[in-house]
């Protein structure tokens, strides 16, 4: 070995990234676990205002605004067909999404 010097300091450098990736595994894994739980996070139809609605998936601004509109023009929710009278939303979309809404 002609630069011992030089073989330290790369042994220290590779130590060091070594050290440092468990904290980068632990950022992703709370990073994946807030996505996990959004996902399962449930939305109560009834009760949820525009942006919450909007969590659901395929459910935009205009889609969360009708579902408001018709809530408050037809009451209460009582089963997810009810769900597929408002304009937009289909039998796919509440497929999709049946197991994040509550009532």
């Amino acid at each position: 070995m002609k630069h011992p010097f030089l073989m330290g300091v790369m042994c220290v450098c590779v130590l060091s990234i070594g050290i440092s990736q468990p904290s980068f595994a632990k950022e992703a894994t709370v990073a994946k676990q807030a996505q996990t739980q959004a996902k399962t996070t449930k939305v109560n139809i009834n009760k949820a205002n525009a942006a919450e609605l909007q969590q659901l998936k395929g459910i935009g601004e205009s889609k969360a605004k009708a579902i408001v509109d018709y809530r408050a023009k037809h009451g209460k929710f009582s089963n997810l067909e009810q769900l597929s009278q408002v304009s937009g939303v289909g039998d796919k979309l509440i497929e999709q999404n049946a197991k994040q809404i509550s009532f």
